[in-house]
Formats: C-alpha cells, structure tokens, sequence
C-alpha cells in the first residue's frame, strides 16, 4: 500500500521538548505532486458540473434556492466519498531529543606530572597568561590542565556545556570517565535518554578537576577510541584532548586523526609541556642490595642520563640517613662526572659499610641545572636493610667429612652466622661443634622454625623420617627457611632411595634419577683423576657464584676449578631451577646434557640448593678467599627468604619489588598465631610508609587459603616504599613487625621524551575531520567552534482510521435524505 502521509491539523502548538508528543491527522492515499493536483481538479470539476447543471435546470419549476441547496448537498456527497477513498487516519508522534556530546580527554600519563622550566620564551608567556602572573616557577603539566579548566569560575567547561553534553576523561594507558556534564541548555539534572543509562548527569560546578600525572603510558587512540564507541549512537559533535603529545603506546597520531575523519568527528587538539628540545639529568637508576649485614660493605651503584648536556660536568651526591629520621639525610659521599657524546654518563658506584643495624635511606641526586627542562627526576632512592641477628643456621652430617670440617668452622668464625652442628655419626657424649650447642637434633615445630636454613651434608636417613620432613617442608615453603643437600658417598644414595623421605626429595631444585644406583656403579664410585666442572655463562652473574664486582673478573676467578672426583647423578635440573655448575666430563650426562653438580630454586616463600659433590675443601688450593665466599654466599642466599620479610610468624610478599607510579601494588601475607598455625582473622592492618607519610590498607583473609590475606593500594609519589604489619610477638610483650620494601619509580617511556611534541599534535588534529591545533591560551577559542548536533527522532504510533465508524455513514445517510427530502417537497424526479 503506498503510504504518502499529509499532516493536516496538528493538535498541539508549541515548542518541542524532551519526549513531547503531537497528534496529526494524515490522509494515508493522497498522492503527491501532479496527482494530487489532478485529483483536486477532478472533484472541483465535478463541484463545478454539478452547480452549473442545476443551474440551468430552471424548467423544472424548483427556485434558484432549491436547486443551489441540492447542488450543494450532492458536492458534499461527492467530496466525503473523495476524502474516505484518501483513507483519513490519526496519528500519535512523540518527538524523543537526542542529546549531542562533546567528549575531553585530559592525558594524565606520567609526563603530565613533570614540571617545565619553560625554557622555550613563547611558551612560557603562553603559560604565564593562563595563570595571569610573569613570576613563573617549573609548573607541572596537569597543573597548566587544572587552571585552564577552573579560571573564571570554570569558564571553559560551561562554555563546552553550553550546547552539548560533556564526557569528561581522563586517559594514560586507559581512559577513565570524571563526569558527564549536562548541558546548559538542560533545565534539570536527571539521566541521558540515550547511551548513558549509568552516569549521573552533574552540573559543572560538580566536576572534579584534579589530576595525578602517574599514568604509566600515554595512548591517546585508546582513549579516543573508548570514548567515542561508548556512546554508541549518539551524535559526537567534537573531541577535545588536552595532551603533550607523547605517543609511546597505541597507534599513531596520523592513524588516530584518520580514525576521527572516517567518523567525520573534529579532534581539536591544546597542547600542555615546554616544547623545547629537553636539557636534562636524570638519575636512571639507583641500585643496592635489599639487605646487608653488619659491619659487611656493600655497593650503592647509579646510572645516569643526560640529554643535551655534552661535555658539561654533573655533581653526584650520596645522602644517607635513617629510616626512622626525617628530613633529606646527610651528605656522605659526592662525585663529579662528565656527560660524554650523547649523553652517555658511566655508572658511579658508592661503597657503603654500617656499624650499626636497622633501614637505612640512600638517595642519590643531582642538583638540578640552570635551563633544565625537567627537575624532578634529578634524585631517586633506596632502602638497604642491615640485619640485626645472625643468620641461624642448623648443620646436620652423617659423618665429619672434609667439607664439614672446613664449612662448620667457617661459619663459627663468621660473626653474622649462629651456628648449630648436628653429627650423627659422634657419640652421645661427645663435644658438639657450633656457636650455640645441641644436644639432640631438632624435631619439633618450635625448635626447627627457629633456624633460617638447614644444611644438610651426606645425612644419615636413620634418623630423619616422614614427619620430620613435612616440618621442612612448612619451614621452607611457609616461612621462607632455606634447605641445602649436599651429597656425597657413603650415605646419600640411600639418603635418596628411602620413599618415606619424599617430602624433603620434592623441594630440592633437581629431579631425582631412579637409575642413579646403576649409574654409581657404572662410572664408579671414586674416579682416580678430578672432572673439571664447567659454569654455565649465565651463572656468572649469581649471588652464590660472584668472586667479583662484575661477571667477567668472576669467570676468570673459577677458571681452573674442578676436582670432581665423585658426584651423586641426578636426571635434570627442574624447570624453575637455577643451574650453578655442571660435570665438565663429556662421559657425564643424558638425553637431559650434562650431570648436575650444583643448582638452586625458590620453593614457595623460600629457597632450596642441591650440591651434587663433596669436594669443595679442595678449592682452598687455588685460594681460601674462594672457598669461603663461595659457601657463604650459598647460606646467605638461602637465609634471604626470611630475609626479605619473613619471620617466625609470617610474611610479607609483592609480585615485584619494582613498580610504577599508578600502578596497583598487591601485598599477600602469610600469618600465623602464637601456636604456628594459620591465622584466622577476617582481616588484618597494614601500613605503607614514604617520605615519611603513612597510610593504611586492609588486608582480607582469602577463604579458599587458611592464613593467607591479600590487601592493594596504588602508590601516588615515586620513591622507596616501606610495606609493614604488626603482629603480637609470642616471645615477648611487644608487637612484632613484618617488613617488606617496595620502589615506585616513573614509568621510563613517558621521560624517554619529556618534551611536548607539537607536530605530533598538529598531525591528530589535521588528520581529523576540520579539527584544529591551539597553544594553551588559546584553548578558549575552541567551544565557539563546536556546533550543537542534537537530534530529535519522531516515533510514530500506529494509524487509527478516522473514516471506518458509525458517524462516516451516518453523515452521508443525512446528505443523501436531505436530498430525498428537499426533492420529494418540491415534486422532483
């Protein structure tokens, strides 16, 4: 059916508001163009006839009234059955408004929190005029956003507002929405018709408008992307991004523009940053050990970058204070250094040795230069915790060998070890060895968890069995202890054939071979000439395998060392495993490569080593520095599960140690009560601390894991974060602390390039469909160009038929007896 509707008789006047209905009355057969006027003339032609034919008939005696009266009744005959063949019908419209939206984004990215000298002259009088003052301080990005946005009591924003709604976001890596602001034109705050069913609208006085600078990425066609398909449907009459241009993620300027002209969407781009080619030092990285003993030196090392600095002269300075005092720390060593051909500074390294124990800060900075474009990434620091117990360790050997002789009074000479020796082959009454003395072996839960690393050297299995292993197990898995096997002749192979001592078996770093006693018998059980070993080039670098500062003077100080004379064969190293030495004998290896003589894995909290030989007291021939660095580096390495924020009760874990500014950092605890089991708290408190600010963060018990909590929170300042919980301590009266340390640095790719990028800017804008370039104090200009798109739609009801009742047909029975009548009166045919 050709449906061609005429509104005739609209039945509300007025203007057009959200959701208004009208109700109109439309002919649904009326032809269009020269139909219609055919058709007017057809029915007017027949008017015409009609009235002209009674006219002439005066013949018949009727006066010029009867007749002009019947000629009349006959023309609206003819015209009803004209306007129910044209189907009349009514029609309800309701007109739904569509509101138009104007979508901001605000980079928030990690470059936005730098602060700007403005070295640029034109730059800095645009920025001035923004803030209305010549007295210009380095100013950080976000801030320049912040005053652009509030000057005026918030002008730019309502001038936004004024025709189109606004989506207000914020974006680095991923865009975040701050508000959807109504129109000013909206005379009440209510809920978006269309596309926008969750956010509540707010007026531009509502708007938050602070912003952090920490994001770790800038990708600004993420942001676009996001922004403009969130709103679906909705007509989209510009996009405006305040940014500095730093396209280090995502696609291209050029390819997000096309993106917006595709969507024929305007971009207008203001670009925030000094956009001078940088003059800048920046301290890239600070390096020290999470841990040192007492009176032990260790090394601060730093590694600094310049850019546009050739051939100047940097000052380094190391402060140092401690972690309880406040205030920058003092000044204990300084170096001068000169920036090389691009830039390139050598490493500086501090050594440092404390005679006192606790957390000390260590802050290496450089004072920011005349013309440098960004100050604060000129200083970075860390936390280097001095151990103030011994390491506790528990040697227990089947028999006095010679590595048990040397490495027992090792460890009582060196005064940052308590040690236990356990010899199962002495008697009862004989004198133990040790720092502090044992007259049994330990094998209960209260006296084996007070060790940090078990050294087990050729153990006699008579007197282990599977419980006192399981005990292991919790220690090292559960409390961060560490577990080292080192094997030898006359007791290891049926160490590692009794079944009932599996528990212990599975925590070491190597996969057991069930063929090792065919392999023992193979090779045979003592070779009459020392196997060199050989080192894989990776292991180098290890903290158990370091003769030296770098890799290359510790491969030359292993270069020589072997005296493998026997070695406990082993099917390969497991897939987490580290692997230290290896047999350097072709003879000795399987479809796996060779034999593995010493390897380590972390297991849980903790750390377990495996050492497949007993001959390490030969390598005092070549030197007895070797020797004792060797094995108390491997102990060391061991004990730093507890180390790093363990203790009898619990600790402290982190996915990293390393984070980003912005980044969710997540801290899972493992806790125990005064009995050693499981802590059943729902939750519990933690604390982190930086610069000396403090803030809390709960912790939830996981259900699915007795003991363990999990609590996150998001770190807003770079610098050396110290994670801390406070438990009550069985042993005493006080609170005990658990301890971790965390650094929060600046993502690297948002300083790589710290200065504003305008060509960039330019191109997203120009790529765009009619968007435009503008310098920050032009950014008032940019809502007079931003038309209102709003869209009204019109959903029509279904057509009622106005012609099909009773008063149609009632209405032409009266012109038909009309006629009748008035012909029947005067005696007409």
């Amino acid at each position: 059916m050709l449906y061609l509707p005429l509104t005739i008789l609209p039945l509300l006047a007025g203007p057009v508001t959200r959701d208004q209905q009208e109700f109109v009355t439309e002919l649904r057969h009326m032809p269009e163009g020269w139909p219609a006027v055919a058709g007017f003339a057809l029915v007017a032609g027949i008017c015409w006839a009609v009235v002209w034919m009674y006219r002439r008939e005066g013949r018949i005696g009727a006066s010029l009234w009867v007749r002009m009266t019947l000629a009349v009744v006959r023309c609206a005959v003819f015209v009803t059955l004209a306007v129910i063949l044209l189907e009349p019908v009514r029609v309800r419209i309701l007109r739904r408004w569509v509101d138009s939206y104007t979508v901001v984004l605000t980079d928030d990215s990690s470059s936005m929190g730098l602060a700007d000298a403005y070295r640029d002259e034109s730059a800095a009088q645009r920025v001035a005029q923004v803030f209305g003052t010549s007295d210009l301080s380095p100013i950080r990005r976000t801030s320049v956003v912040e005053q652009v946005f509030n000057q005026s009591d918030k002008k730019f924003l309502r001038d936004l507002a004024a025709n189109n709604r606004l989506k207000l976001y914020t974006f680095s890596d991923e865009p975040r929405l701050l508000a959807t602001i109504r129109a000013t034109r909206e005379s009440r705050v209510g809920r978006a018709d269309t596309g926008d069913n969750t956010q509540t609208l707010l007026g531009v006085d509502e708007v938050p408008t602070e912003m952090a600078g920490t994001g770790p990425a800038t990708n600004i066609e993420r942001a676009v992307h996001r922004a403009v398909e969130s709103l679906g449907s909705a007509p989209v009459a510009a996009v405006v991004v305040f940014s500095d241009g730093g396209f280090n993620q995502g696609a291209t300027a050029e390819e997000t523009g096309r993106y917006a002209r595709d969507r024929r969407l305007p971009v207008h781009v203001i670009g925030v940053g000094d956009p001078s080619s940088p003059q800048n030092v920046r301290v890239a990285e600070i390096l020290a050990p999470p841990n040192a003993f007492q009176q032990d030196p260790f090394p601060v090392s730093v590694r600094l970058s310049a850019e546009g600095l050739e051939g100047r002269t940097v000052h380094v300075r190391l402060r140092e204070r401690n972690d309880t005092e406040g205030g920058p720390g003092g000044i204990v060593d300084q170096r001068n250094v000169r920036v090389g051909p691009g830039g390139a500074i050598e490493p500086v390294t501090f050594e440092r040795r404390q005679n006192s124990v606790g957390r000390f800060v260590y802050t290496v900075e450089v004072p920011v230069l005349e013309g440098e474009s960004v100050a604060d990434d000129n200083s970075k620091q860390t936390t280097v915790n001095v151990i103030d117990s011994r390491t506790r360790v528990l040697v227990v050997a089947g028999g006095p060998s010679w590595d048990y002789r040397f490495v027992s009074r090792l460890l009582e000479r060196d005064e940052t070890f308590d040690v236990s020796c356990w010899l199962q082959s002495a008697d009862l009454s004989a004198v133990r060895d040790g720092n502090t003395i044992v007259d049994h072996l330990p094998a209960t839960a209260e006296e084996l968890f007070e060790y940090d690393v078990i050294v087990l050297m050729d153990p006699d299995k008579e007197e282990f069995n599977e419980s006192w292993c399981r005990l292991v197990d919790t220690l090292v898995t559960e409390y961060g202890g560490g577990l080292l096997l080192t094997a030898a002749r006359p007791q290891t192979p049926s160490f590692m054939r009794d079944r009932s001592l599996k528990p212990l078996h599975d925590l070491l770093p190597v996969t057991l071979d069930p063929e090792a006693d065919l392999l023992l018998n193979e090779i045979g059980h003592y070779q009459l000439s020392g196997s060199a070993m050989a080192i894989p080039s990776t292991s180098y670098g290890h903290p158990v395998m370091k003769q030296a500062d770098n890799p290359v003077s510790t491969k030359l100080a292993w270069q020589g060392i072997g005296d493998i004379h026997w070695h406990y064969p082993v099917l390969r190293e497991k897939p987490v495993a580290t692997v230290l030495m290896r047999h350097g004998n072709p003879r000795m290896r399987n479809s796996f490569g060779e034999h593995v003589l010493a390897a380590v894995q972390f297991v849980g909290a903790g750390r377990t080593g495996f050492l497949g030989f007993d001959g390490t007291w030969r390598w005092r021939r070549h030197g007895v520095e070797l020797f004792d660095r060797f094995w108390v580096q491997l102990i060391r390495y061991l004990a730093e599960g507890k180390l790093l924020g363990g203790t009898k009760r619990g600790m402290l874990l982190t996915e990293s140690d390393q984070y980003s500014i912005g980044d969710a950092v997540t801290v899972t605890a493992r806790l125990f009560d005064r009995q050693y089991k499981p802590l059943k708290d729902d939750q519990v408190i933690a604390q982190h601390r930086v610069d000396g600010d403090k803030g809390d963060f709960v912790m939830t018990a996981l259900r699915d894991r007795p003991g363990w909590f999990e609590g996150r929170f998001v770190p807003d300042r770079t610098g050396s974060y110290r994670l801390s919980l406070k438990m009550a301590d069985p042993d005493s009266s006080d609170l005990m602390e658990i301890v971790r340390e965390i650094r929060v640095t600046r993502p690297n790719i948002e300083i790589l390039r710290p200065q504003m990028d305008r060509d960039k800017l330019m191109a997203l804008a120009e790529q765009s469909h009619g968007g435009r370039y503008f310098e920050v104090d032009e950014a008032a200009s940019v809502p007079a160009l931003i038309p209102d798109l709003h869209e009204e739609i019109p959903i029509r009801s279904r057509p009622t038929a106005l012609w099909d009742n009773w008063k149609t047909l009632t209405l032409l029975l009266v012109l038909l007896s009309v006629e009748w009548g008035v012909r029947k009166w005067n005696r007409l045919l």
